[in-house]
């Protein structure tokens, strides 16, 4: 009897647990899931945050970005020892699955996209104490998932448009360049409405109103919307945001570690060694104590001291030394952007030659490695906390004078000012008394100043990330700017019109997601 009464209890037991299923949703005390998060103000903070910290991996701001965007346009080149990175600078994409470049890049840019969509799906239910700051939020998570999508549609062209929270069983259909940009214009309208115009000392590493006109004049460019362009451009330049930004005095301190969150800065990166920890925290999206330095300074150190993985085209020092300035010296940019065999000569007045801690090597000939972005640290060390200056208002006055050039019939008074303040700030001349440049060629000629541009932009922000996408701008489809291009940068001999614009989607990707299709041609 106690045998059947034993089975009968149970099976009570049994039939009573598997009638309420909900006592098997366990939750694990470990981690947090989306049933249990995103139910205060707090949660979306932190959420916020999140996509801020897809900043710190590999394949966005950390390290390998630096090397693709520079090594495929003119102005860099890649030596690297792995045969895969260097080739895909090259425009040789072999692998399209190559993990430190195409999968790297592809993946945490992804990931910081869907952490912004989290945020934005969940934020409108829940009550805020203060709507402006449920508005700031808001307008953080879209110009930073407007940041991502702007440089994933610079590298890939046609890329998935996925503008809510996705899961692994989502196949989100493709999207042409046009319609990406269109998309980043609509959410960084929305983050300018939203967005402060100034931070405070403690919250300089999130976007303000100016950094969302930045970037949304960017995209109109590469959208050849001018009018659009030239908008925002006037409120940075000649309206409210004449106020909070301007040239400063001394243009390498755009690029020291001492002088961050100048008043030239509308966005920066921030990165810190406030955690010295290991060399590589790329898969572990988790860890409270992650890597938050970069590794811009060890990629593109020369060898022998760092991993070499991108240096500079020596076109670069005898375009700087075309012109001097004022007092007859070679431009000071020159000396802050390049390292190069005969830099000692060249600027007598700077009498500290070392670079990553070392004076110039014999062996390495010819080269010309990148001396921007790097720091006084000895030895150098895997990491550093040099802040990128992602949006700088020397591009916006370039871009400034791109778009009223554009939208009239001779150079207007106003584009050939913004260009002589960039260009008077390191002491040359005004354009119009340029003897090398014909200033007054250039100055009366549409197609003239447009040309002209392309050198002040090339020299102004080399080894910035800019590069590239101004190339894009200005198109290399067709055989005239091609063999320009190839004169300069004999990578180019491996540019195949129609194809190489655009990197291929990693072919995991294609694979998995029937509404993908690789890029042409690949």
């Amino acid at each position: 009897m106690k045998k059947i009464i034993n089975y009968i209890l149970c099976l009570i037991l049994v039939v009573c647990v598997s009638c309420d299923a909900s006592l098997l949703d366990i939750q694990n005390e470990n981690t947090l899931s989306t049933g249990v998060f995103w139910k205060t103000e707090a949660d979306i903070e932190a959420g916020v945050i999140s996509i801020y910290g897809m900043f710190y991996r590999q394949g966005t701001w950390t390290r390998n970005i630096y090397t693709q965007m520079i090594g495929m346009a003119d102005e860099g080149v890649s030596y690297a020892g792995w045969t895969e990175l260097n080739e895909y600078t090259k425009f040789i994409f072999t692998n399209y699955n190559f993990g430190e470049t195409n999968v790297k890049i592809w993946r945490e840019h992804y990931v910081a996209i869907f952490r912004a969509n989290q945020v934005l799906d969940n934020i409108e239910n829940i009550t805020f104490a203060n709507d402006t700051h449920k508005q700031d939020l808001i307008g953080q998570a879209k110009f930073m998932r407007a940041f991502y999508y702007f440089y994933l549609t610079m590298l890939w062209d046609n890329v998935p448009l996925v503008l809510q929270t996705s899961s692994a069983a989502d196949r989100p259909m493709q999207a042409t360049q046009e319609e990406v940009l269109t998309q980043v214009e609509e959410d960084l309208k929305d983050a300018v409405s939203k967005l402060p115009p100034t931070r405070d000392a403690n919250n300089t590493a999130r976007p303000t109103k100016g950094a969302a006109y930045g970037l949304l004049a960017k995209a109109y460019a590469q959208h050849h919307k001018w009018e659009e362009a030239k908008e925002c451009l006037e409120w940075l330049i000649d309206g409210e945001g004449k106020s909070h930004y301007d040239l400063v005095a001394d243009w390498e301190s755009n690029f020291s570690n001492h002088t961050e969150n100048n008043r030239e800065a509308l966005y920066e990166i921030h990165f810190s060694l406030v955690n010295r920890v290991g060399f590589d925290q790329t898969d572990n999206y988790l860890d409270p104590n992650a890597q938050l330095g970069t590794q811009i300074e060890m990629n593109a150190a020369p060898p022998g001291i760092g991993w070499n993985n991108i240096e500079a085209r020596r076109w670069l020092v005898d375009y700087f030394k075309r012109e001097k300035t004022t007092d007859g010296k070679y431009d000071p940019r020159l000396f802050h952007t390049l390292w190069y065999d005969g830099a000692s000569s060249d600027f007598p007045e700077y009498p500290d030659q070392l670079i990553y801690g070392a004076p110039w090597n014999s062996d390495w000939g010819n080269r010309v490695f990148i001396r921007k972005y790097s720091t006084d640290a000895m030895p150098l060390y895997y990491w550093n906390d040099n802040n990128f200056r992602s949006l700088r208002y020397a591009d916006m006055l370039l871009l400034y004078a791109e778009a009223l050039n554009e939208l009239s019939g001779t150079p207007p008074a106003k584009a050939i000012e913004c260009v002589n303040r960039v260009r008077n700030r390191v002491n040359l001349p005004n354009i119009q008394n340029s003897t090398y440049y014909n200033g007054t060629q250039i100055t009366g000629n549409k197609d003239a100043f447009r040309e002209h541009l392309k050198i002040e932009r090339a020299l102004e922000l080399a080894m910035e990330c800019v590069r590239w996408i101004d190339l894009k701008r200005w198109g290399i489809n067709n055989e005239a700017t091609l063999n320009e291009l190839k004169a300069r940068d004999s990578d180019f001999n491996n540019f195949i019109i129609g194809k190489s614009i655009r990197m291929p989607i990693p072919q995991s990707e294609v694979d998995n997601n029937p509404n993908l299709n690789q890029n042409d041609k690949y």
